[in-house]
């Protein structure tokens, strides 16, 4: 573990494209959207808790659908994510990608007082996980913060929709509470940073 470096450097194996699941933030899929256009009901899916593993009962973000319940995720088929060009092998929204993705294959430690320690990588990463570079774990920092304040947002939207009563509700109504039929930012989901931000004022 490092507080100011940790020791990676990717290869490029591919990895984390076609064997980790990417569980992306509404803020992550807005993004998307917004920079390459692409519609979300098509590289978003929904999976059930026999389709993921090491997601917790209790995680909130569970999306709860007439006593099913699903949680977002990036689609997949038998070779990776839907954004793994085919041909190369790379991301094809690499610039724009969500901030687990740009996280991974990092791991945030605190102290019991939850006061930053530092990184490492996670001990069950499939990578070479070579060592023969120094990261800097400032931006990686800045980017878990980011991150954090962003799920905050989503567990919100979660349990909002949560609340929400129907025989006929499903997941992909989901992606309607942040984003609209345009395809922009949903009147919901600038109501809940709205309220984040106007606490965050009062502390400050």
């Amino acid at each position: 573990m490092g507080k100011h470096v940790v020791h990676f450097s990717c290869r490029h194996c591919g990895h984390c494209c076609r064997d980790v699941v990417c569980l992306p933030t509404p803020h992550d899929v807005i993004e998307i959207v917004r920079r390459t256009k692409r519609n979300p009901y098509h590289f978003i899916e929904f999976l059930t808790p026999d389709e993921i593993d090491n997601v917790p009962d209790w995680d909130p973000t569970w999306l709860e659908c007439n006593g099913d319940r699903y949680i977002m995720a990036l689609h997949r088929d038998k070779k990776g994510c839907f954004f793994r060009n085919k041909r190369t092998s790379f991301c094809e929204i690499y610039e724009h990608r969500p901030l687990l993705c740009r996280l991974y294959p990092f791991r945030f430690h605190e102290t019991r007082q939850r006061k930053y320690k530092g990184f490492s990588l996670h001990s069950d990463v499939g990578c070479p996980r070579e060592r023969d570079n120094a990261v800097e774990t400032k931006p990686l920092h800045d980017l878990f913060v980011k991150d954090q304040t962003n799920q905050e947002d989503y567990n919100h939207l979660v349990a909002a929709f949560n609340r929400r009563n129907g025989s006929k509700k499903s997941p992909t109504e989901f992606i309607r509470t942040f984003i609209d039929g345009d395809f922009d930012e949903n009147s919901e989901l600038v109501e809940v940073v709205s309220k984040r931000n106007g606490k965050t004022h009062q502390k400050s």
